[in-house]
């Protein structure tokens, strides 16, 4: 059994991104035993990371995170990078990223350019499982050259995440 958390940082519903994160846990649930939990930052209220930082709903991602034994990180690329509701969560993980150890995470990346200018927001996500203990990132699924919502489902990512998903055991 593996638990599953997967964190959308789209902002808008039934988009792109949301599309893969549901097929993503579709796909995941396929085997019965595995616990899937997800995340829509949109609608989560945090704020940036600070020094004296109050408890606030994000503090129940960190944790589920941590509880986790695969991570989704799924985010639009805007100008080359991950969203700003990501690179939040990413910081905001300062506080627990020394608890976050022996995960596997999956990318997903939606843009409607291509996979080539897709990779350096792959190489920053990648930077912050870099920072981790023993974590894997095991699959980058691209969702490019889509721009309106709903675009992915005639596209190989579509498939793809699905078929990613139902393999984890």
């Amino acid at each position: 059994m593996k638990k599953i958390v997967i964190v959308n940082s789209s902002p808008r519903k039934n988009g792109n991104c949301d599309i893969l994160c549901s097929e993503f846990g579709r796909g995941a649930v396929m085997n019965a035993d595995n616990e899937v939990v997800r995340f829509n930052l949109n609608d989560v209220d945090f704020d940036f990371y600070r020094e004296d930082q109050t408890e606030d709903e994000f503090d129940n991602i960190a944790h589920q995170m941590m509880d986790a034994n695969v991570i989704v990180l799924a985010t639009p690329v805007y100008f080359y990078s991950m969203s700003g509701q990501m690179k939040t969560l990413i910081d905001r993980m300062m506080p627990y990223f020394s608890q976050i150890s022996n995960k596997d995470f999956y990318f997903i990346l939606t843009a409607p350019i291509n996979k080539k200018e897709m990779e350096p927001t792959a190489e920053s996500l990648t930077g912050f499982t870099d920072c981790l203990n023993d974590c894997n990132v095991v699959h980058i699924t691209y969702g490019a050259n889509v721009s309106q919502k709903g675009d992915i489902i005639n596209k190989p990512a579509y498939k793809e995440v699905f078929d990613i998903a139902s393999r984890i055991l």
